[in-house]
């Protein structure tokens, strides 16, 4: 355990001393690359060990213009990022939120049918997002048995081209729900078919400690987005309270932030570039997809069939396709 502590500490040395030359983000990713269990890696992670070297750069919100977030449900936005989007909004960007999933599930304990509860969860996001001032968008990939087509992969790219973001938000790359890990499949699938640019991205926190590079303090905008999750009656009053439980992590995640005694509000991310990315979706996603998705039911087959499809269509048997991502990038 010394020997591992020794050595992950050296590795957080060299690569911290490369981090104001290169960027806030890149220091994370060749330490990653040697890590190949993706759970492994989320309970690493998780333990905190890296809190006393790693100190997240905050974010510059105000500077983009033209947001998208992919969101897998009608809700994970506003639990990961819904403080930087207010922020974001006051300071006059254009926001588009692009729902994956249609938000159904197979016992819906407060409407009569799959296609109410659909409607509810639907009505929820719309008065969010008009609170936020966002365009909204979807796919509707079923939510209770998940297969995406090549047709969603190409709505996705030509979503992504027509509003042509500054700034992509989405679920971090080892958020833990199967439906949340595969928004990054979908994004290096459309990448494949599609050619994607070089968007910067930055991966939400939703359910489970993320390891950042970067946050946004959202503390004077703490009590709008608390009415926000508000909005989410389905999910707070039947399901999970993230109402509660968002605000929870946003004070917890102001540990990172320097000095006083001030009760701030944060949202933690991380960030970037859309090839860097898809690299670590090569790296963690492929060599086991069951262990990616957790056995999921739900998101494992279609997953597996789609990858498939889209591998085919390249002339492709292995894990990775023909798209590869420049060496400028790497």
């Amino acid at each position: 355990m010394v020997d591992f502590r020794r050595k992950w500490r050296s590795y957080i040395n060299q690569l911290m001393a490369l981090r104001a030359e290169r960027g806030p983000y890149r220091f994370l990713v060749r330490k990653w690359d040697e890590v190949s269990d993706i759970d492994l890696a989320t309970r690493v992670l998780a333990t905190e060990f890296f809190e006393k070297e790693l100190v997240p750069a905050p974010l510059p919100i105000e500077k983009f213009k033209s947001i998208l977030v992919i969101s897998p449900h009608q809700d994970d936005e506003t639990i990961g990022a819904g403080g930087t989007l207010l922020l974001a909004s006051a300071a006059g960007a254009k926001i588009d939120v692009l729902y994956t999933t249609d938000g159904a599930t197979n016992n819906q304990p407060h409407a009569a049918s799959r296609e109410e509860y659909i409607s509810i969860r639907n009505a929820e996001a719309q008065k969010v997002c008009a609170r936020l001032g966002a365009n909204v968008h979807h796919l509707n990939i079923s939510n209770t048995n998940l297969e995406p087509t090549t047709e969603d992969l190409d709505e996705l790219a030509r979503i992504i081209n027509s509003i042509n973001p500054d700034l992509i938000l989405a679920p971090w790359i080892l958020d833990s729900p199967a439906k949340h890990r595969l928004t990054n499949h979908l994004l290096w699938l459309t990448h494949q078919r599609n050619n994607l640019r070089n968007f910067e991205v930055w991966g939400f926190q939703v359910h489970n400690t993320l390891f950042p590079n970067g946050y946004v303090d959202i503390t004077a905008v703490a009590d709008e987005k608390r009415e926000l999750l508000k909005y989410f009656h389905s999910q707070n009053d039947h399901s999970v309270p993230f109402d509660h439980l968002a605000m929870g992590l946003a004070a917890w995640n102001a540990r990172f932030l320097d000095g006083g005694k001030e009760r701030s509000f944060v949202e933690v991310f991380f960030a970037l570039p859309l090839y860097e990315l898809l690299r670590l979706v090569e790296r963690f996603y492929f060599s086991d997809f069951a262990a990616t998705y957790r056995g999921h039911s739900q998101v494992l087959p279609g997953a597996m069939a789609i990858h498939k499809t889209v591998l085919k269509s390249l002339g492709k048997t292995n894990g990775f396709g023909d798209r590869p991502i420049p060496q400028s990038e790497k």
